[in-house]
């Protein structure tokens, strides 16, 4: 390995990957045949979030060196960050075969199984690793996120314990603790965790949501809706799916008994009014609760530039929601009521929006505005007495409702 190879690995362990490629350039202008430089070049440009550069070096180190397994490792990496499991899965797996002794291999497997939700592969990759190196934190740290999405809590916590014994200043080993309590519904010890995580690693993301989750849970509205979305996301695609489906034809057949019996339904609408609660906070509850941290001196710290402005977003459309609604309730008037439930849906349009990334994101924005201009336009005609207000109004639900099931099959 060249001189200039070892200084950009260096360079890559001190986090400075842009300084690092500059090296593994000149590099490969000395030898442009290294398939160790294109790998290393490839984790690079994945760090500097520069992808098609990234894919393409990490596809020059297994062209060149198709029978070393560390350039299918990074091309499986590399994929995987650009959230192509199905394709990462297979090139990792040649990894393995070319090297079935090496824990890392199996501990990318592990994440690429998590991240298509198949908590008992992944447990049984993270133990393979483990089978080889059983004091890997990587492949330890990965064994615990399978183990409390399979529901074995105290295994995860005994697991992640015994990795901090061996590398206490493991700030991965540290987050993953921290949500492990979070699983167990305990935010204060979460908070311990995720705050000696980001210090030992101030730039780690997992720490950080991990954190603001923990902040967030010291309201008890939010810390019950995030047992609820912590439950949700250890739970298959399909249960999912089913649970959502079953919730939605449980809430219109309790409907549908109110309605028919008027006694029944002295108790029954009560607790539709909290089913719809609980489905309004089930999209809105991150952002909505991100806006309200914007009040906490620490908590404001916490917030990533982008969350600050979809909670800045969701605000301009919750406010004017709630204006309409204390009219509605003082005043009468169901035009107000409309308003109000326009500005509503909308502030679930910015939390979908905002819940997404690159494409996905951009497609539910230009949604998003579209469903503005048709919402305004119909409440400005309703209140202008105007009978074709409803015709804005009824395009407004239906997408509305399209964006909804959108939402369901775009998770990012």
């Amino acid at each position: 390995m060249s001189v200039r190879i070892d200084r950009a690995l260096l360079l890559m362990q001190q986090s400075r990957p842009a300084d690092a490629e500059r090296e593994l350039m000149l590099a490969l202008s000395e030898n442009p045949e290294s398939a160790r430089a294109h790998a290393y070049l490839a984790l690079c440009r994945a760090d500097l979030n520069k992808k098609d550069d990234a894919l393409k070096a990490a596809q020059d180190a297994v062209g060149i060196a198709p029978d070393e397994s560390f350039g299918h490792y990074v091309l499986s990496m590399v994929l995987h960050r650009l959230d192509r499991d199905k394709e990462a899965l297979t090139v990792v797996k040649e990894a393995i075969r070319l090297d079935p002794d090496n824990e890392a291999h199996f501990a990318l497997m592990a994440s690429i199984h998590l991240a298509v939700r198949d908590w008992t592969l992944a447990l049984e990759a993270s133990e393979q690793g483990l089978s080889l190196n059983a004091e890997d934190v990587q492949c330890a740290n990965l064994r615990s996120m399978a183990l409390v999405r399979l529901g074995r809590k105290e295994e995860a916590m005994a697991t992640v314990s015994y990795a901090l014994e061996r590398q206490p200043d493991s700030a991965l080993s540290h987050a993953n603790q921290g949500w492990n309590c979070l699983h167990r519904n305990d935010p204060r010890r979460a908070q311990d965790h995720f705050r000696e995580a980001l210090r030992i690693n101030p730039e780690l993301e997992y720490a950080r949501q991990g954190m603001l989750e923990a902040l967030k849970a010291r309201n008890p509205v939010y810390r019950g809706m995030l047992a609820y979305f912590l439950w949700m996301g250890r739970q298959s695609g399909r249960m999912q799916a089913a649970f959502i489906i079953g919730t939605l034809f449980g809430g219109r057949l309790i409907r549908s008994m109110a309605e028919s019996d008027p006694k029944l339904g002295m108790v029954l609408w009560p607790l539709m009014v909290l089913f719809y609660l609980f489905i309004y906070l089930s999209w809105t509850a991150v952002p909505m609760f991100n806006l309200l941290l914007r009040f906490d001196r620490f908590g404001r710290l916490v917030l990533s530039h982008d969350e600050r402005v979809a909670s800045n977003w969701f605000g301009l459309c919750v406010l004017p929601a709630l204006v309409g609604l204390a009219t509605w309730a003082t005043r009468g008037g169901f035009r107000f009521g409309v308003a109000a439930a326009v500005c509503a849906v909308l502030s679930i349009c910015i939390a979908v929006t905002f819940g997404r990334t690159g494409k996905s994101r951009g497609i539910f924005g230009t949604a998003s505005v579209v469903m503005a201009l048709i919402g305004c336009a119909g409440v400005g005609l309703l209140f202008a007495g105007l009978e074709s207000a409803y015709s804005y109004l009824t395009v407004f639900i239906v997408a509305f409702l399209g964006i909804q099931i959108g939402a369901n099959f775009v998770r990012r």
